[in-house]
């Protein structure tokens, strides 16, 4: 959590600078945008004990998604500050070869609800780099194994209380604007996310693979399971409006006809 507030500290102080310059050199119009926006790529469950876990191989393609949209503040033509809400998914697939058993394929798939603070730095070319804290919340959590006549106990098809209901992030990418138009952009990126506390609620206490009967825990540390994806981005940002001063000296609101 304190990483999180330097992030925002550090956001709100560089967005405090940047309208100090601009208002000595003058007024800077601020252009408000919406955009609808998703993404497609990969996750990965980061965790030691899982990686030193030798009867386990981890799936590093397993897919992850998001789409939502966007709404934001640019001043001038380069610096950005936006909030996206985003409907996300990620999963983890693990191939499971325990002696007792024949080898199966385990399947973690996580949703959650994501609110993203954005800070972005466009070029006057159209690329730009991005980033900003992520405020995660979990929707459900799920489990499911290849071979379905192995008896799991207790039941893990819903094991929501196993993983943190709220989390945080931190994500960066980069990317170049694919259209520029004077009021429609389609950008395209690279955007990871990594978060920055434990996933698992308890961690001395809960295996991410145990599944109860079939394969128990190993000696486990009580290592630290950090979510991680990487996805292509695609997004399209409409400008509607923008704020300026009117000649009477006043900042007002105006949209495009």
């Amino acid at each position: 959590m304190k990483k999180i507030i330097l992030i925002l500290a550090v956001l709100l102080l560089s967005t405090s600078i940047y309208a100090q310059r601009s208002k000595k050199r003058g007024s800077t119009i601020k252009w408000i945008s919406l955009a609808v926006k998703g993404g497609y790529g990969n996750s990965i469950l980061f965790n030691a004990d899982v990686s030193a876990d030798p009867n386990v191989t981890i799936n590093y393609l397993s897919p992850a998604y998001n789409i939502g949209g966007r709404f934001g503040l640019t001043f001038g033509d380069n610096f950005g500050v936006y909030l996206e809400v985003l409907s996300s998914s990620f999963s983890q697939e693990y191939e499971i070869s325990p002696v007792s058993v024949v080898p199966y394929v385990k399947k973690q798939e996580f949703k959650s609800l994501d609110m993203i603070l954005e800070l972005r730095y466009t070029s006057d070319y159209g690329f730009y780099v991005e980033a900003g804290p992520v405020f995660h919340t979990l929707k459900s959590a799920t489990e499911t194994n290849s071979d379905e006549s192995l008896v799991f106990t207790p039941n893990r098809d819903e094991n929501l209380d196993d993983f943190a209901d709220k989390y945080n992030s931190l994500m960066f990418g980069i990317g170049f604007a694919a259209f520029r138009g004077d009021r429609l952009n389609v950008n395209v990126g690279l955007r990871g996310t990594y978060a920055l506390g434990d996933f698992v609620v308890d961690p001395g206490s809960f295996y991410v693979l145990d599944d109860g009967a079939n394969y128990p825990p190993p000696a486990s540390t009580g290592a630290a399971t950090n979510p991680f994806s990487a996805k292509i981005m695609l997004e399209v940002n409409y400008f509607f409006a923008f704020w300026g001063d009117a000649s009477c000296g006043r900042g007002r609101m105006m949209f495009f006809q």
